[in-house]
């Protein structure tokens, strides 16, 4: 009988051992989803991992409950972001003048709630999985590219922000968006899974499943491609013919303080830096010149300001486009109650064409979501977070500006990473545009409040994805750069050095027979289509579900 004990606390102890190994080698998996999927954002040469990243995710997923599944999943997104947004502690500690630690704990609470984006589908993937009768080859892209879309994050990130490299992938977006493009890279994920799964691992030999749902995912991934070639190529010869618009960039690389103002010695704010190399790109035939988002010049303040820019730019003989801070006050206490960040034209007449103030604020940094009037709570919150919230008051409408050869879309700061956003600028402002000129589409970022981390190319490059979609020239000028110009096949013909103060002059091509593709008159359509498919997948679950808990209630009868 002793005997017997030890042989049965043996193998008690044994079935332990592999428990452990089972948690270690799925958290070990899922660990390196977060790892692959990261190294993508980080660098967009490795643009391929981003097409097989969840597969260790899913192998660990394979056989857990819904709370592991949860738990799993966590691990690879708060892997993922800690890694690829790591840059979120230095934009706190720079921007807000935290300390280190204060920053490292809001930089947690960010990378921890960030995670849910990856954890949260993933458990619904699990679920929907197991109760609906919908094919996994459906549900996991449906269920990924559901959430991309309307989980609120404060910097967006999006699987095809890594592929911008990669144009054969690219060109099919000016029809669905970013989000058709995800939808792509997370299908071919668990297809990938699956073969894996049914002629490597799992499966065996004399076991047959149906092979046409993965011949019609295959053949959906090939119809992508074969488009992307095409299109490709056609767009190269297409921008190829097209005149172009001599433009001027201005790269300040100024370092950012926070509530102070920079002055540089022999310079004024009737006279800043800018100008000067404005003077010196007229001086070589710009057309346009653009300055980037950076301190307030006080130009919308001060009358006197504005009539030393509009005589200068007269008498160069030059339209400029520039960003400022607005400040609407009081008429009778002369208070500050409401602020705006603007994009200003001038025209070469030196004439104020229009302006533009930003619509998409970044949530709890420029103002705080839901608690917008002034309340107690309002009040609380504000005073919880002390000077974190600049309190950015939110602009009406999107703007076309007109240039004698181009209609100009203004973006600010991180407009340009929004893809509904954009289209809808470019579907809004058709009647506000001169349909015989062309139109070009310009972002005015200032990253120098993220240091020298790799934020400012994570920040630049989606605006790849933007030209693409609305296949339409793009000029993205940053503060301390990259600062790019990209045509509306995806190529980036200029790119400026990193921290580098310098003025750039680039011909950029544009068409007036381009005014916008399929995406931009129909930005809504594709992200439509995939909560209405998304619905049908969770009703016919929860259906299932229901038809199962009943027949378990009349069998326990």
């Amino acid at each position: 009988m002793n005997k017997i004990a030890i042989s049965s606390n043996t193998f008690f102890k044994n079935i332990q051992v592999i428990d452990y190994i089972s948690i270690a080698k799925n958290l070990l998996l899922a660990l390196i989803s977060g790892l692959v999927l990261s190294l993508t954002f980080l660098d967009h040469e490795y643009f391929y991992f981003a097409w097989v990243g969840f597969v260790p995710l899913l192998f660990a997923i394979k056989q857990t409950t819904f709370i592991q599944s949860y738990l799993l999943g966590l691990v690879a997104g708060g892997t993922l972001f800690t890694t690829a947004a790591y840059w979120v502690v230095d934009f706190i500690a720079l921007s807000k003048d935290y300390g280190v630690y204060p920053g490292f704990l809001l930089a947690g609470l960010y990378w921890i709630y960030s995670a849910q984006a990856i954890a949260l589908p993933i458990l619904l993937f699990k679920w929907l999985s197991q109760y609906s009768r919908v094919h996994e080859f459906i549900v996991f892209p449906i269920t990924m590219v559901f959430f991309l879309s309307v989980f609120p994050m404060l910097f967006p990130m999006h699987l095809a922000d890594t592929q911008v490299n990669f144009h054969m992938a690219l060109q099919a977006i000016e029809f669905v968006g970013v989000n058709g493009l995800d939808f792509v890279i997370t299908l071919f994920n668990i297809l990938v899974y699956r073969v894996l799964v049914d002629m490597v691992f799992f499966r065996s030999k004399r076991i047959k499943t149906s092979k046409l749902p993965l011949l019609i995912s295959a053949s959906l991934i090939g119809l992508w491609f074969i488009y992307g070639i095409t299109a490709y190529s056609t767009w190269q010869d297409k921008i190829a013919t097209w005149d172009t618009l001599k433009v001027g960039l201005i790269q300040v690389n100024e370092v950012p303080k926070v509530g102070d103002r920079i002055d540089y010695p022999g310079y004024s704010q009737a006279y800043p830096p800018e100008m000067e190399m404005t003077e010196r790109l007229s001086s070589t035939g710009a057309d346009l010149i653009i300055w980037p988002e950076a301190q307030s010049k006080r130009y919308l303040d001060d009358h006197t300001i504005q009539r030393a820019y509009q005589q200068r730019m007269k008498a160069l003989n030059t339209d400029l486009l520039f960003q400022d801070t607005q400040h609407i006050r009081d008429p009778i206490s002369g208070d500050i109650i409401k602020k705006y960040n603007t994009a200003i034209m001038i025209n070469d007449n030196g004439q104020q064409v229009d302006t533009y103030q930003k619509m998409k604020r970044i949530p709890f940094g420029e103002y705080i979501p839901i608690l917008e009037k002034e309340s107690q709570l309002l009040k609380w919150v504000e005073s919880l977070f002390g000077d974190f919230n600049s309190g950015l008051s939110q602009g009406a409408q999107h703007k076309a500006f007109k240039h004698q050869n181009v209609n100009i879309i203004p973006l600010i700061c991180y407009e340009t990473t929004f893809s509904e956003f954009v289209g809808e600028a470019v579907q809004q402002t058709l009647t506000q545009r001169n349909i015989a000129l062309g139109t070009l589409l310009v972002g005015l970022s200032n990253d120098g409040w993220f240091g020298s981390t790799h934020l400012p190319y994570q920040h630049i490059m989606p605006s790849v994805l933007r030209a693409v979609e609305n296949r339409l020239p793009l000029v993205h000028v940053a503060n301390n750069g990259p600062s790019i110009i990209v045509t509306p096949d995806g190529n980036v013909i200029f790119t400026s050095e990193f921290q580098q103060p310098a003025g750039y002059l680039i011909d950029v091509p544009n068409s007036s027979t381009e005014q916008g593709s399929f995406f931009s008159r129909h930005p809504s359509l594709f992200n439509n289509v995939i909560w209405l498919i998304f619905f049908l997948i969770s009703l016919n679950a929860l259906l299932q579900l229901t038809g199962k808990l009943s027949n378990k209630s009349l069998n326990d009868v």
